[in-house]
């Protein structure tokens, strides 16, 4: 069983959806979840920020993003052939993973994806939705993300999906604070260029 929030926007519907992929791992919930939530349902979108299982390996979390997205498609105030997904650090990494395996999905977002292995680039051509990929300048390894270059592994998916022929734009923001992976943990800047990527494609 999944937790999470849920708004919808004011209205009958029925409404394009998108949902959250969050960033963290075990108990860490990374990334802004409930204000993400909100801000879809301001901008129009009903939003869902599902709370995977909270275990450090990775496994299982692919069939509970994928049972999010099912469970958004399934509520009847919802227009089930316009859903969007975002992700956010290990998020972007599940958020590309769903990405590669479906079709029924028309628009996608991938912030500061974590680096690890199980992200194969290779199969960038297996996608059908345009992505919009952001990253700070400055998310070059921190404790956050193990010491690990998200702004080198960023560049490199962008590069992938574009060397596929795909529907894809890479987003550099100047680097914010002293860790670029923080500038997911609010809604600042980046949020317009969300909404109005969601807005074109939903």
């Amino acid at each position: 069983t999944l937790n999470g929030s849920l708004c919808k926007p004011n209205g009958t519907g029925p409404f394009p959806a998108v949902v959250y992929n969050h960033g963290g791992a075990g108990p860490i919930i990374g990334g802004a979840p409930e204000e993400t939530c909100e801000a879809l349902a301001e901008a129009g979108f009903v939003g869902f920020s599902p709370v995977r299982r909270q275990t450090r390996p990775l496994f299982g979390h692919l069939d509970d993003v994928n049972t999010a997205i099912d469970y958004v498609k399934s509520l009847p105030y919802v227009q089930s052939s316009k859903i969007g997904v975002i992700g956010f650090s290990r998020g972007g990494l599940l958020t590309y993973q769903a990405a590669i395996q479906r079709r029924d999905l028309k628009a996608i977002v991938i912030m500061a994806s974590a680096v690890h292995p199980s992200m194969d680039l290779s199969q960038a051509s297996s996608i059908s939705s345009p992505v919009l990929v952001l990253v700070s300048e400055n998310d070059t390894g921190s404790r956050r993300t193990h010491g690990r270059n998200t702004l080198k592994a960023t560049k490199q998916l962008a590069h992938a999906l574009k060397g596929a022929d795909k529907d894809a734009t890479l987003i550099i923001y100047p680097p914010h604070s002293d860790d670029g992976h923080t500038l997911f943990f609010s809604m600042g800047s980046y949020w317009a260029d969300v909404v109005a990527f969601l807005g074109t494609h939903l």
